[in-house]
């Protein structure tokens, strides 16, 4: 039945001018193991999961789609290896993934060498749309220049005057404070920034900047610490009473779940960060049902806000070999440039030029409510993708 099956999409194939292979293979780069591993596990989850439901549905014209995942160890080197392994060794017809900005930045360009389309679905340096942009890039998740503008927008509404910005030493951090710098400019030109502090990636003592920030007299404090990097500044930083002398405006998805409820009663207070997703808030009927599903997967309803973006990296993937009705990485690539699909979080749209989805974010203060041991976004806001 299954040689009767691929004979039988070959034929298709060769009738209508598609080109496809017995298997669509999909080369997966998430870290699995280490610090990076309580986003790339989860990740990993929502990937099996978007390939699960495309292939129970009959996979692309009768090709399944198959995963070859690779553990990235959230180290650009070794991402840049398991990139060229997986194309040179295995095959794959795309990658998608990454984490840090520094393995997103990696991963692309070999993907550039090679000439295989990679989905970037989690890394936001802005120099991967700009002026590391090439034909087979794409990013799904949002950018440092979207998040700057955001984290500026909620300078303004919190009133602050006086700023202090600590980020890390490495792509995302440089390129977010440059994010958060022009989004001033536009949204509150009178805010004075006192100070700027880097952290090396990966830095678990933050006393010195911490001191240094009470020093400065800041009211507002914007930061891109993520992951374990906001948990160890956070404690460090509760014992000297910052976070009720400031107001502490954050990307990085501290309001995610996995942060969040990993801290708990330690989780600090006037905190205003950003989510993808809230397993607690649906933006779009859809986002339920997605909901729903990654819930039983996962074993809790407490799920990870890190799955729906690897989802939604296969989401177009898929729909690009679909509509080029090809393998062939100049067709995935003609048929991203442009596509719009609805996803758990609504519409998106992958602009033609910049190879950048309209990916914008939710934001909002982490407050304790009734019913949650832990703090949740309330209000959610949903601040889009654009740039005025």
């Amino acid at each position: 039945m299954r040689k009767i099956t691929l004979l039988s999409a070959a034929a298709v194939a060769m009738l209508t001018g598609q080109s496809f292979a017995e298997d669509i293979k999909i080369g997966v780069l998430y870290p699995t193991s280490g610090g990076g591993a309580i986003y790339g596990v989860p990740a990993m989850v929502g990937h099996d999961m978007a390939v699960d439901e495309i292939n129970a549905a009959g996979g692309i014209n009768g090709m399944m789609l198959k995963s070859f995942a690779r553990d990235t160890k959230l180290n650009p080197s070794v991402a840049a290896a398991a990139a060229k392994e997986l194309i040179t060794k295995d095959g794959v017809n795309v990658l998608i993934g990454g984490l840090s900005s520094a393995v997103g930045l990696a991963i692309s360009e070999v993907a550039k060498q090679e000439g295989v389309v990679y989905i970037a679905t989690i890394p936001k340096t802005i120099q991967m749309t700009t002026s590391k942009l090439h034909k087979y890039v794409f990013r799904t998740a949002s950018h440092t220049d979207f998040e700057g503008d955001a984290m500026a927008q909620l300078v303004k509404q919190q009133g602050g005057k006086k700023l202090c910005d600590i980020q890390l030493d490495y792509a995302y951090g440089h390129d977010l404070a440059a994010g958060i710098e022009s989004g001033l400019k536009r949204h509150a030109p009178d805010v004075v920034k006192v100070i700027d502090l880097r952290a090396k990636l990966g830095a678990t003592d933050y006393n010195a900047q911490i001191t240094q920030i009470l020093g400065a007299g800041c009211d507002v404090v914007t930061s891109g610490l993520w992951g374990a990097h906001f948990v160890n500044f956070a404690q460090q930083a509760k014992p000297f009473g910052l976070f009720d002398k400031v107001k502490y405006i954050t990307g990085g998805e501290i309001a995610s779940h996995e942060i969040t409820g990993k801290m708990g009663d330690d989780y600090p207070n006037n905190v205003w960060s950003n989510v993808y997703e809230l397993w607690y808030d649906d933006p779009v009927p859809a986002h339920k049902t997605f909901h729903e599903k990654l819930s039983k997967i996962s074993g809790t309803k407490e799920t990870a806000m890190w799955p729906v973006l690897a989802y939604i990296g296969v989401q177009f993937a898929a729909e690009a070999i679909k509509k080029g009705g090809s393998v062939k990485s100049d067709d995935i690539a003609n048929a991203l440039e442009g596509m719009t699909l609805e996803t758990p979080v609504g519409s998106r749209t992958i602009d033609a030029k910049t190879h950048q989805a309209n990916t914008g974010q939710f934001w909002g203060p982490l407050v304790k409510k009734e019913g949650f041991a832990y703090r949740v976004m309330s209000p959610v806001t949903y601040i889009p993708a654009e740039i005025k």
